[in-house]
């Protein structure tokens, strides 16, 4: 089995255009909103150079999206899902199945979209939930995109932030010893490293993947961590990394917009009160 990296970002929002105008402000290049063609959800995408963010608010998706998403939007908008890249999504049920889990029916999230040339097009992704009830919103999944020209668009990737690409994904956990072999299932191997904090996987691309305690968050982030309704959920997504082409670019943008960012080791730090839930973290290449 190949490496899995880290593919894309859910945060879930409600309505859809607010949540736009903020990523807008600060500086990222959003997509029109799209509806998924088979789900009744509806996203907007933020295209990197091998990952993406979506906007995604629930809209007539049917009862199982609901009752799944639901008790995460009523804790404020945030990151609720994160998606591992998948090779071939049936060999990834069977291995997931063969370890215990419950990996859930694969399902389409086709959508319609444009290319830079103006040519109107569908993606042909694939995706497949493996929920785990005991951290629910600390679940992975996994995506398989058929037509990957239609979602990592290098034309599309020009952020007046100069973002480049997620770095690091930081999820907080109460118990991340709890965690470890989840993660290790989801991505068919061992931790890289484990530390009393936690623990991280390493992608191939040199991204991360991080579980730490809230208190390890706290002193991380400060302020800029969500400042209520989320300790009911135990453990979630809680933080962006980007690699920015130009920390002064990304640091004259947020201040022209009017956005508060904190200057922590040479990286700036925007509250997630800012970013729909999400701590932001932009860091030079």
């Amino acid at each position: 089995m190949s490496p899995k990296t880290l593919d894309h970002f859910v945060i879930l929002v409600e309505p859809l255009e607010p949540a736009v105008a903020d990523y807008q402000r600060l500086g990222f290049h959003v997509r029109p909103i799209a509806r998924h063609l088979s789900i009744g959800s509806s996203n907007a995408v933020i295209h990197l150079h091998h990952t993406y963010l979506e906007l995604f608010t629930l809209g007539d998706a049917p009862a199982l999206f609901q009752d799944a998403y639901r008790p995460r939007l009523q804790a404020g908008p945030g990151l609720c899902h994160v998606s591992l890249d998948s090779q071939s999504l049936e060999a990834d049920q069977a291995r997931l199945q063969a370890a215990g889990l419950q990996p859930g029916a694969i399902a389409s999230a086709r959508r319609r979209m444009v290319h830079p040339d103006g040519r109107e097009d569908e993606t042909a992704s694939s995706f497949m939930y493996c929920w785990r009830e005991q951290h629910r919103y600390l679940s992975l999944f996994v995506s398989h995109h058929a037509k990957p020209e239609t979602i990592f668009i290098d034309g599309h990737v020009n952020h007046a932030n100069s973002a480049q690409e997620v770095t690091r994904c930081v999820f907080q956990s109460e118990e991340p010893a709890l965690d470890l072999p989840y993660f290790r299932s989801l991505y068919g191997r061992a931790a890289t490293d484990r530390t009393v904090d936690g623990f991280r996987f390493l992608g191939p691309r040199g991204e991360v993947s991080e579980v730490i305690t809230p208190a390890a968050a706290a002193a991380r982030y400060g302020a800029a961590t969500p400042a209520a309704g989320l300790a009911g959920l135990g453990a979630l997504p809680l933080a962006l990394h980007y690699r920015v082409g130009s920390m002064a670019q990304c640091e004259q943008h947020l201040r022209g917009a009017g956005l508060d960012s904190a200057a922590v080791g040479g990286r700036l730090v925007v509250p997630a009160a800012l970013a729909c839930g999400v701590v932001t973290v932009f860091e030079a290449a």
